[in-house]
């Protein structure tokens, strides 16, 4: 009796392992689905643009270069919702430093020192965006205003610089100058231009910033548990001010290639980034409660939202078709992030 007693017991441990490591991959499965839906969404959207609308691929370089142009004030944009607050501004702090880059141009050029006011105005919107950035930072993080309420009125404020100077266009007196990160075309291919290799080096050195640096590492704590990283030492005021201070940077980045691909500054620039980066943080994988997110998450949510706009131009549908899909598909991210999230995955 004795044996076979044992031998049942052996069975019934073999099972459990069995079960626990069927348990194991199936929560496996739902996390890696959960890191990945934006990449497994990204295909089905390409696959489908290049099956069914035909000559797709010959207009995809309009992808790549919008995706350049209004990149990096996501990538911005995304660092903020890492630590879990918001900037509802960026769209207007972009063009902000558009009407600045302008403004310093028009006053360094001669019709002589092309080179020379096209880099002074490029330095010109970096600093407008690393000043606004840093009065959001100041009042959120210091003062402890809402981010939300906060960002809100900085954008009216914003909004009104842009207007003073740009109620109708604001134009460049050298317009082929300072066209030229944004229309230059390396080696004669329209998609590879300085705008798409300045958005390339800067998505790998985010994306190195946030996993190489021990600050950068912060941010995912922070926006994961600010408490617990207080505890830990870490400053919590200080890395989400210095995180909207680079969505500024990076928003004057944007700000100036729009200026670029123009050739003038518009007043309703800014408009158009008023929700854009939020949905491209979004259905790329960025958590709206922060702790979650990479620079390469970002850069799918850019992706996505271009495919659809491309595909729905191709089809010759109208700006309310892009926005009803675009808004179906946010919903679908939002359900699938509600169901594959990391407390109920580990349940």
């Amino acid at each position: 009796l004795v044996p076979g007693r044992a031998q049942r017991k052996g069975g019934q441990a073999v099972e459990e392992k069995v079960m626990v490591s069927s348990d194991l991959r199936r929560k496996q499965q739902i996390r890696l689905l959960k890191d990945n839906n934006s990449v497994l969404i990204l295909i089905l959207i390409l696959a489908a643009a290049f099956i069914f609308i035909p000559n797709y691929s010959k207009g995809f370089y309009n992808v790549i270069n919008y995706v350049a142009m209004y990149g990096p004030v996501c990538l911005g944009l995304g660092l903020v919702m890492i630590t879990g607050n918001i900037d509802l501004s960026v769209g207007f702090q972009a063009g902000s430093a558009g009407v600045v880059s302008v403004i310093v141009f028009n006053a360094v050029y001669n019709g002589s020192n092309a080179i020379l006011a096209l880099v002074l105005c490029i330095l010109a919107a970096l600093v407008c965006g690393a000043v606004t950035g840093f009065i959001n930072g100041f009042v959120v993080a210091k003062i402890g205003v809402s981010p939300l309420i906060a960002t809100i009125a900085s954008n009216y404020a914003f909004q009104g610089f842009v207007f003073l100077f740009a109620q109708s266009s604001f134009q460049a007196e050298d317009t082929d100058t300072i066209r030229l990160i944004a229309k230059t075309q390396i080696g004669g291919m329209r998609w590879f231009t300085p705008t798409a290799i300045i958005f390339l080096v800067l998505v790998v050195l985010v994306f190195l910033w946030m996993y190489k640096t021990r600050f950068g590492n912060r941010l995912h704590v922070v926006g994961d548990n600010p408490e617990a990283a207080s505890f830990a030492g870490i400053s919590v005021p200080r890395t989400v001010w210095a995180t909207y201070v680079l969505c500024g940077v990076l928003a004057a980045v944007t700000g100036f290639f729009m200026v670029s691909n123009a050739g003038y500054a518009v007043y309703n620039q800014g408009n158009s980034l008023s929700t854009l980066p939020i949905s491209c943080c979004v259905i790329g994988g960025i958590k709206m409660a922060g702790g979650k997110g990479t620079a390469v998450h970002i850069l799918l949510g850019v992706l996505i939202m271009r495919v659809i706009s491309q595909m729905m131009a191709a089809k010759f549908l109208g700006t309310e078709w892009v926005n009803m899909i675009t808004g179906i598909l946010l919903i679908v991210v939002l359900i699938i992030d509600r169901f594959t999230s990391t407390k109920n995955a580990d349940e």
